[in-house]
């Protein structure tokens, strides 16, 4: 039986030179790779695990890839277009499915909270529209409880001004939105070092302080 709520998981194929380029040449093209393919493991682990929502990954590359790894997911595939292209038409494909509650995170968050989702998908049951801020002046975050497509637009994606400008477009449609608490994207060295301080114990830290620790041949 369908939930009324769905997360959308926003996830590339790890493809070497394609994914985490921002922390490249500290990393290795093919160790950025595997250090998104830890990440994205973790990310469907900590959050798929909740009856209260269904999990949808949105995925970009081949079907097979993620078909193999997650098949208790259901798979969309992103199409084509820049991020706010891509995003409106995952909203409106989970809208049209008939979910009332829709939430998107990236997989630059490993570490977010299962709690921060579950607060997203009841902030949503008194207003149009939420948002977990990123450190970065981004968001790791987004949901809405309709379609509303304009507020993805006029936006400098990957950019300090994300949620400024989103801010301002769910003020001039007139929609009620909240911000919870901010949480850390992990896109550049220093985000990087943080969660490996953070999170010691598990295999994507560990893996990243090999790496910054200057072993460049760890594939």
């Amino acid at each position: 039986m369908r939930n009324a709520s769905v997360l959308l998981i926003f996830a590339k194929q790890p493809l070497a030179g394609q994914v985490k380029t921002r922390l490249t040449p500290d990393l290795t093209p093919c160790q950025a790779a595997t250090l998104y393919a830890f990440s994205l493991r973790q990310t469907i682990a900590a959050l798929s695990r909740d009856d209260d929502y269904d999990v949808v990954i949105c995925y970009s590359g081949e079907r097979s890839y993620f078909a193999e790894r997650y098949p208790q997911c259901q798979l969309v595939c992103q199409g084509q277009g820049d991020l706010g292209q891509r995003l409106k038409r995952m909203f409106h494909h989970a809208i049209q499915c008939g979910w009332q509650r829709v939430c998107v995170v990236g997989t630059d968050s490993p570490d977010l909270p299962r709690e921060r989702v579950l607060q997203a998908f009841k902030a949503l049951e008194d207003n149009d529209f939420v948002v977990v801020p990123a450190e970065d002046g981004g968001y790791v975050l987004a949901g809405a409880s309709d379609y509303y497509p304009t507020v993805f637009e006029q936006i400098d994606w990957s950019s300090e001004r994300v949620l400024e400008q989103t801010r301002t477009r769910l003020v001039s449609c007139q929609l009620r939105y909240h911000l919870l608490p901010p949480w850390e994207d992990i896109d550049d060295v220093g985000s990087l070092r943080r969660y490996a301080q953070r999170h010691a114990d598990n295999g994507c830290s560990r893996y990243a302080l090999r790496c910054l620790q200057g072993n460049r041949n760890l594939k």
